[in-house]
């Protein structure tokens, strides 16, 4: 029947479009190697609740791309090693002592 045949077209489209979110284009970062923009967003994260505050919902904006872009293996690694007070950015470092910590609420 064409309705049958309506619902498994439409069943065949919806399998077929799956919907997959991806950060959107970064012009800093023209190539396929998302490695250091992976990194960037990891830093710019831990900048943006260094700086505001663990409750800064703007932060979850870094924290949402670095999610989708780094491997788990490597943001589990980097957690660690700022836990660890060892985590090599000199940038990051650099930034910490320039600015001050937000204060804890």
């Amino acid at each position: 029947t064409t309705q049958g045949r309506i619902i498994i077209e439409l069943l065949w489209y919806k399998a077929v479009h799956v919907f997959t979110w991806v950060p959107k284009y970064d012009p800093r970062y023209p190539a396929f190697n998302q490695a250091p923009k992976c990194k960037q967003y990891f830093i710019d994260f831990q900048k943006c609740i260094w700086r505001k505050g663990e409750g800064y919902k703007p932060c979850d904006w870094f924290r949402h791309h670095y999610e989708h872009v780094c491997p788990a293996g490597w943001v589990d690694t980097w957690n660690d090693q700022l836990d660890r007070g060892v985590f090599p950015s000199k940038q990051l470092l650099k930034w910490q002592l320039k600015h001050p910590k937000a204060e804890a609420e």
